[in-house]
C-alpha cells in the first residue's frame, strides 16, 4: 500500500513537472514577443517551481535507494546541494529582473497586453491544474513543499493578468515593471528563505523546529533519566533529521534499557521529527573519558 501511494505521489509530481515546464517555456516565449517583463518575471519564477519540483522527485527516487558502505547516509545531500545551486542562480535572475524593471522606468516599452493577458490567463489554467494533481497528496511534506511553490506561481499569475488588464485599459505601461519588481521580491524571499535553510543543513546546525533545551528537557521526563549531555541534532536534508546524546540513568533502569531506549525514540520521532537517534547510556556515578560537548 505505501508503495502504492509513493507511486502516485511520483505520478502527480511528473504531471505537475511537464506542466510546469511547458507554462515556463510559453510564458518566456511571451514575455519576448509582448515586451512583457512581468510576464518574464513569471517564467523565471516558474523555473524557481520547476527545479523545486524537480528535486521533490528526486527525492522520492532517492528515499527508495538503500544506503551504501561508503554512503552510509545515501544520496539525500544531493538535493541540498542542488537547491544550493537553484538559490545562488534564482539570487541573480532576481537582481537582473529588478536591474530591467528601473531601466524600463527610464526608458519606457510599449507592452503587447492582449498577447500577455492571454498567455498569463492559460498560465493561471495550467497552475490550478497543477494544484489539482499535488492537493491530493498535500499530507505528505514533500509533496506539501512542491504544492506551495505552485501555489506561490498562482499568486504570481494572478498579479500579471491584473497587470495585463490594467494596461489593456489605460495604457499604464509602468505598472509592467512594478508587477516585475514584485515577482522579484516574491523570489528574493523565497530565496533566501531556502538559502537559509540549506546552510543550516550544510553546516549542520540544529533545524528551526527543534529547541534544543526543550528536548533534553522531555527526554528527562522519562522515568530513570536524570541528565542529558553531549547532545548533537542535525539534519541530513529537510526533512530527515538525526540526533546522538549521552543520557545518564538511574542503576535500576540498567536493567531495562531496551524498554527506555524505545520511550526516548518514541518522544524523539513523535514530537521532534528525529528518525535516526544515536543513544549512549550511562550508569549514575560514571566518570566520562574523552572530550564532551556541552552548552
Amino acid at each position: 500500500m505505501k508503495c502504492d501511494a509513493k507511486a502516485s505521489e511520483q505520478k502527480s509530481l511528473i504531471a505537475a513537472l511537464f506542466i510546469t515546464g511547458g507554462i515556463m517555456t510559453l510564458e518566456m516565449i511571451g514575455g519576448l514577443i509582448s515586451n512583457s517583463l512581468a510576464l518574464l518575471s513569471d517564467a523565471w519564477h516558474m523555473l524557481s517551481d520547476l527545479t523545486a519540483l524537480l528535486l521533490c522527485f528526486m527525492a522520492g527516487k532517492i528515499a527508495l535507494k538503500p544506503p551504501t558502505k561508503d554512503k552510509t547516509y545515501g544520496y539525500y545531500r544531493v538535493e541540498v546541494l542542488s537547491a544550493l545551486t537553484n538559490g545562488v542562480m534564482l539570487a541573480f535572475i532576481s537582481i537582473f529582473i529588478s536591474y530591467e524593471a528601473f531601466n524600463r522606468f527610464i526608458h519606457k516599452v510599449e507592452i503587447k497586453s492582449l498577447e500577455m493577458l492571454i498567455i498569463a490567463v492559460i498560465g493561471l489554467i495550467a497552475n490550478l491544474l497543477s494544484i489539482s494533481f499535488l492537493s491530493k497528496h498535500s499530507l505528505n511534506l514533500n509533496i506539501k513543499a512542491a504544492f506551495l511553490h505552485v501555489l506561490g506561481d498562482t499568486i504570481s499569475s494572478i498579479g500579471v493578468i491584473i497587470g495585463a488588464l490594467i494596461i489593456f485599459f489605460t495604457g499604464w505601461y509602468f505598472i509592467d515593471p512594478i508587477i516585475g519588481l514584485m515577482i522579484s521580491a516574491i523570489i528574493i524571499y523565497g530565496t533566501g528563505k531556502m538559502l537559509y535553510i540549506i546552510l543550516n543543513i550544510l553546516l549542520e546546525g540544529v533545524p528551526k523546529h527543534i529547541d534544543i533545551n526543550e528536548l533534553k528537557e522531555s527526554i528527562k521526563k522519562i522515568d530513570g533519566i536524570i541528565d542529558v549531555h553531549d547532545i548533537h541534532v542535525w539534519s541530513i536534508t529537510s526533512y530527515i533529521h538525526c540526533l546522538s546524546a549521552h543520557l545518564t540513568v538511574k542503576p535500576w533502569a540498567i536493567k531495562d534499557l531496551n524498554a527506555m531506549l524505545n520511550k526516548v525514540k518514541q518522544v524523539l520521532e513523535s514530537k521532534y521529527g528525529i528518525t535516526h537517534s544515536t543513544l549512549q547510556f550511562e550508569e549514575e556515578g560514571y566518570k566520562e573519558i574523552g572530550e564532551i560537548h556541552n552548552f
